[in-house]
């Protein structure tokens, strides 16, 4: 394995061990807030409502890279070792969790957008927190990620390698990259 394998291991243990435990964390409290008590039920229904929607595609989320995004990266970098080792079309799913961040952020917007009524301006501030907390570290670390993958296929010669290779494509081919 290269050096970029060892980089990749660690953001994904850092996106895994830090940062998506801190967004679930606080889901959890925005959700089970004591002071949205205060609030009229049908003014906050609809604000909790969003906040479900908003943590079960998170999850979603966390799981689909848990289970297939991460480990595949991983297998790309392997490949080399592996000769029999088939490679997983990284494109697809890097796809599929871009589609599941947009549809967070639609939900955080949507969010933002409740929470900037004059019931909730100023109020509710673990929700206020749990969107400057997407809008801010979720947006900058997901763009961490994708970019390093971008650079992956650009100026990593063993992932880019494995990577066509293992799909049957030409690793010299630039139409190729901007599937990614």
């Amino acid at each position: 394995m290269c050096k970029h394998a060892d980089q990749t291991e660690e953001f994904i243990h850092h996106l895994l061990e830090n940062v998506y435990p801190c967004l679930e964390l606080k889901l959890q409290n925005a959700i089970q807030c004591v002071y949205l008590k205060e609030y009229e039920e049908e003014q906050t229904s609809y604000l909790v409502e969003l906040m479900h929607h908003l943590q079960n595609e998170f999850t979603s989320l966390v799981t689909c890279e848990q289970k297939l995004v991460f480990p595949s990266v991983m297998k790309v970098f392997n490949a080399k070792a592996a000769k029999e080792v088939q490679i997983p079309n990284l494109f697809d799913l890097m796809q599929l969790t871009r589609s599941k961040e947009h549809k967070i952020m639609t939900h955080v917007h949507n969010l933002v957008s409740v929470l900037e009524t004059n019931t909730f301006k100023n109020g509710a501030i673990k929700q206020h927190d749990l969107a400057h907390s997407f809008i801010n570290n979720f947006v900058n670390e997901k763009y961490r990620w994708n970019k390093m993958i971008e650079d992956r296929l650009n100026s990593c010669s063993c992932f880019r390698s494995n990577l066509y290779k293992g799909l049957g494509l030409d690793p010299k081919s630039p139409r190729q990259e901007k599937h990614v």
